[in-house]
């Protein structure tokens, strides 16, 4: 089975652009459980530095996370 980071990294970089509704999913299930790791953060960092583009909801979303850090 693949690990979580694969299938998602697979979800958002489909198409190489990170679009704002792959970002408001993203944003739901990293904060379902109400706190962030840094392995969550760390792969958002991974995401964004390998799309061609991404909306600016991605850098909030980053910046919300950096916040929110446990």
């Amino acid at each position: 089975m693949a690990q979580w980071r694969d299938v998602a990294k697979a979800f958002a970089l489909a198409d190489g652009h990170i679009s704002q509704k792959e970002v408001e999913v993203l944003r739901r299930t990293l904060f379902a459980d109400g706190h962030i790791s840094k392995s969550e953060l760390d792969f958002l960092r991974e995401i964004k530095k390998e799309a061609t583009s991404s909306v600016q909801l991605l850098d909030a979303l980053i910046a919300d996370c950096e916040t929110s850090l446990d």
